[in-house]
């Protein structure tokens, strides 16, 4: 004798204990399980039904005892799993389960059972539900999403209380905001966020030259009808971001260009810097892409506060007409990029001559003057030209992929000389992170 079960609140599931499975809608005489949920979503101190249709094989309801078991995401035990659920002449079992004021938010495992092993017709349905503090009495907040931001700048939380027609709606009071650094030090202990319009709040943060890089945390806790509620949002700091000063297109006769280029470290810490340069076709054109004229890539030192300059050099510019440099720098540890565009007008010319040596890297104090470094600027004590990074296509088939990487991995913190000579892509006779640093900028290009 089968058995079959339709399950129609939280999940769609449909079992067989036989060599058939009758599915309606578009699916019949199948033997497989079919399974899709669809999770019921509560607030804490909610009721939540969790039921199905039980039928015999003539589709007659069934009058077998179903039970279920609850346990919360702590993996506390809410409902013993021997607990009979109701029945309805209809076939409709179910269960209702009203959770605490103060129950814990997630995902509730509840598993539903019909029949036994040893009849050779037990059914087992997950029947799971969600618990989100966010909902309560039918309203819904929200905060602003993970962001980013510098030091010596201000972080901006939003947020939005929604009824349950989404309309934005006061909250009882002004809510409070308390956030904290990376180093899990508090920064803002009582912060009151500023009623921007009906239902909506924000909050500004000053943030020092002297603040920790790295993800910060702002919670949020906002009181409606009496409850309070709490929402986080993590953001990410960067405490070493940079400045970039295109300051003059020193040579426009192709095919070789070359930029002044000023890099500033803004944050209050010391870091290699990496750098992207190219020529494009078009002011919309990013750095990458298959699409430059030319491009290339270092990396470069610089002290908090302090400053270098750089002759990029690019030398497969074509033919004469307009055309924008681009350059992007970040500090290696950090995500958001700095970036400068300039457009200028490439130009015919005799046959160049070699081009000499690039004018080496000079540091100085953030104060200093733009390209020559014064101000109090500082003449680095072992200037170095600047070098073109290359390809990380070591494999040369085209495409910069898993398998360069893998070369790449062989031949890391080698010595030279290398048996693969396009492994170490800024000639430095060294292949470590700087070229890792290269092959991922290049990655799928």
């Amino acid at each position: 004798m089968y058995r079959r079960v339709e399950i129609f609140m939280n999940n769609f599931s449909f079992k067989v204990f036989g060599c058939f499975i009758f599915l309606f809608l578009v699916f019949s005489l199948f033997a497989t399980d079919f399974a899709y949920a669809i999770y019921q979503k509560i607030a804490p101190g909610d009721t939540v039904t969790l039921g199905e249709f039980v039928f015999e094989d003539d589709f007659s309801p069934s009058t077998t005892d179903c039970t279920i078991g609850i346990t919360d995401p702590l993996n506390i035990v809410a409902v013993a799993s021997t607990t009979l659920m109701n029945e309805r002449s209809d076939g409709w079992h179910y269960y209702d389960y009203t959770t605490l004021s103060t129950a814990a938010s997630g995902s509730w495992r509840a598993i539903m059972s019909c029949g036994s092993a040893g009849a050779g017709d037990l059914v087992k349905a997950d029947k799971r539900f969600i618990v989100d503090s966010s909902i309560k009495r039918g309203y819904t907040m929200t905060l602003s999403d993970f962001e980013g931001t510098t030091v010596n700048t201000a972080y901006k939380a939003k947020l939005q209380v929604l009824n349950h027609a989404t309309i934005p709606t006061d909250a009882d009071s002004l809510p409070a905001v308390v956030i904290t650094d990376s180093a899990g030090t508090v920064q803002v202990p009582a912060g009151v966020m500023t009623k921007d319009s009906n239902g909506t709040y924000s909050y500004s943060y000053s943030i020092g030259g002297s603040a920790v890089g790295g993800v910060w945390e702002t919670v949020v806790s906002v009181v409606v009808n009496g409850e309070t509620i709490k929402k986080n949002d993590y953001w990410n700091l960067s405490s070493s971001p940079a400045d970039v000063q295109i300051i003059d297109i020193t040579d426009k006769i192709i095919p070789t260009i070359t930029a002044s280029v000023r890099i500033d470290n803004m944050g209050t810490s010391a870091s290699d810097f990496y750098y992207v340069y190219c020529i494009v076709t078009s002011e919309n054109n990013l750095c990458g892409g298959n699409d430059d004229v030319d491009s290339g890539s270092d990396t470069a030192y610089i002290n908090a506060g302090s400053f270098v300059n750089l002759s990029l050099t690019l030398d497969e510019v074509p033919t004469a007409g307009t055309y924008w440099f681009k350059v992007k720098a970040r500090a290696l540890a950090e995500t958001n990029w700095a970036a400068a565009t300039e457009q200028f007008t490439a130009e015919s010319g005799a046959t160049p001559t070699p081009t000499p040596t690039p004018t080496p890297p000079t540091s100085g104090g953030g104060g200093g003057g733009g390209g020559g470094g014064g101000g109090g600027g500082e003449v680095s004590s072992t200037p170095s030209p600047v070098t073109t990074g290359g390809s990380a296509d070591f494999s040369r088939d085209g495409i910069v992929n898993s398998v360069d990487f893998s070369i790449l991995l062989f031949f890391w913190k080698t010595r030279p000389p290398f048996s693969n000579p396009y492994v170490d892509i800024n000639k430095d006779g060294q292949v470590n992170s700087v070229d890792f640093s290269i092959l991922l900028y290049q990655w799928k290009k």
